[in-house]
């Protein structure tokens, strides 16, 4: 009989114990989640009872291990806490603690870096922003290399892997990669036909770590147009050159054009080289008018043998004259004065005046 008594009062002990314990227990955090960036990972949660006195115990279990901190916000950055990235999926817990007493555990979902890993959170890092420009025909892509950008980040911790990425446009779609070294990673597009916007979309990642895809356009022409210079320098070179060889020789030819008369006058005797007379032993002649009568009268020669003398010495001039000529004709188609028409003068009546003209005269002065 006593001993059923002591199990009795035990178990009322017991129960009153664990039933004033659970009424002091803190409550368990509620809705843990997972925020994954470019910059790292913060896990979050809320909580009913915000007191000063209650401590959140915050623990990330991977594979092969975990890691545990404390804290009294309602969000802590765990990227310290992450162990290989590359491979691990990770979950995190957290209980609130307060007077020695623990509330329940509050589990989040399972995340990992891996994008082939089992996970239902999967974190990628954006493309970095990517700038476009136009450069030899050809559309210029350029960006900051993530393994410099996202240096601190646990996706990339202790990496040292290449950059493998795609440039996708409407046309095509070209690989390329960046190494570590390089801070800026630079690539060019060629387009087969001017378009006025030129989009590209760009992806890749570091093995199973991918970036989450970026895509930008380009809104202008990126041909290549010849610049005026192009044909201006080759220009002002060509007609410099034309200007010094220009007067390269005017200053030769200068140079010569003074030798040559030094020598040409040395070259001349003495008595051949003018020297100017004074200007009184120098006579200059003089030149004068002559007046002459303009009134001039022609009359016919009135005496019969006078003008026959005249015509027999005209006749001879004409005769020898004749001579000479080649292909000589008739003297009475060449002469007015010829002996047909003296002839037909003879038969005239010598006395008559009516062809004074057609005779021989000879001036006579008022």
């Amino acid at each position: 009989m006593r001993i059923q008594i002591y199990i009795s009062v035990t178990v009322l002990i017991l129960f009153q114990k664990s039933a004033s314990e659970a009424v002091s227990r803190p409550p368990p955090p509620a809705n843990v989640t997972i925020q994954c960036d470019n910059y790292g990972v913060e896990a979050r949660w809320e909580y009913p009872d915000q007191s000063l006195d209650v401590h959140f115990f915050v623990e990330v279990t991977y594979s092969n291990g975990r890691q545990s901190e404390t804290t009294q916000n309602l969000s802590l950055n765990i990227s310290s806490m992450l162990s290989g990235p590359e491979y691990n999926r990770y979950f995190v817990t957290v209980r609130a603690e307060r007077g020695g007493l623990k509330s329940d555990l509050c589990k989040s979902a399972i995340f990992s870096f891996n994008t082939k890993a089992d996970s239902k959170i999967k974190c990628y890092l954006d493309f970095p922003e990517v700038e476009l420009s136009p450069k030899d025909g050809k559309l210029h892509v350029q960006f900051t290399n993530p393994l410099h950008l996202y240096r601190n980040t646990p996706a990339l911790r202790n990496l040292v892997e290449k950059l493998n990425y795609y440039i996708e446009t409407e046309e095509s779609k070209n690989s390329f990669t960046c190494e570590m070294k390089n801070e800026i990673c630079e690539s060019s597009i060629e387009f087969s036909e001017h378009r006025g916007v030129y989009c590209v979309t760009l992806t890749g990642g570091f093995e199973q770590r991918p970036l989450n895809p970026r895509s930008k356009c380009f809104e202008g022409d990126i041909r290549i147009y010849t610049s005026f210079t192009v044909y201006l320098y080759p220009v002002l070179g060509v007609a410099l050159t034309l200007i010094f060889i220009t007067a390269i020789i005017m200053l030769l030819a200068k140079k010569f054009n003074s030798e040559i008369k030094k020598n040409a006058i040395t070259a001349f005797p003495k008595f051949l080289v003018f020297s100017p007379a004074p200007a009184g032993q120098c006579k200059v002649l003089k030149v004068e008018t002559e007046i002459m009568n303009s009134k001039v009268k022609i009359e016919p020669v009135e005496d019969l043998h006078e003008q026959t003398t005249l015509i027999e010495m005209y006749s001879d001039e004409e005769q020898s004259s004749g001579d000479r000529d080649v292909g000589s004709g008739d003297l009475d188609n060449q002469c007015a004065y010829g002996p047909n028409m003296l002839d037909e003068d003879d038969e005239d009546d010598p006395g008559n005046l009516s062809n004074g003209y057609d005779s021989p005269h000879v001036n006579l002065s008022l």
